[in-house]
């Protein structure tokens, strides 16, 4: 059994044996993460783009991100851009999640790089 610790959404524990259901529980875990994540995102999209790149969005740019960002939530995580959480998982038993690799996929949209 494994558990993937996430600050947003708990305690969460992948206990299948066959592989494809495990890589499938974890895509679940990532994917649940990724949404909290991006829901709190929303909430203040403005104090974010200040905050990380210096910059103020119009209200109608403001309505544009969050359409991008619900996309976003719509989509499965991609497990190979999540690789390395993957293959941390595979390695340990326990692992606890950090934002940055959800940033990144978060940050790539609002650039336009995805």
């Amino acid at each position: 059994m494994k558990t993937i610790v996430s600050p947003l959404c708990g305690e969460k524990f992948i206990t299948a044996r066959d592989k494809n259901v495990r890589l499938f529980q974890v895509k679940q875990v990532l994917n649940e993460h990724r949404d909290l994540l991006i829901d709190k995102l929303m909430q203040d999209i403005p104090y974010y783009l200040a905050f990380k790149y210096h910059a103020s969005a119009t209200p109608t740019e403001v309505e544009e991100i969050k359409t991008k960002l619900t996309t976003l939530q719509k989509k499965d995580i991609n497990l190979m851009d999540y690789a390395s959480i993957v293959e941390e998982i595979k390695k340990r038993p326990r692992v606890k999640l950090d934002n940055r690799v959800f940033y990144k996929e978060i940050d790539q949209l609002l650039l336009g790089k995805l």
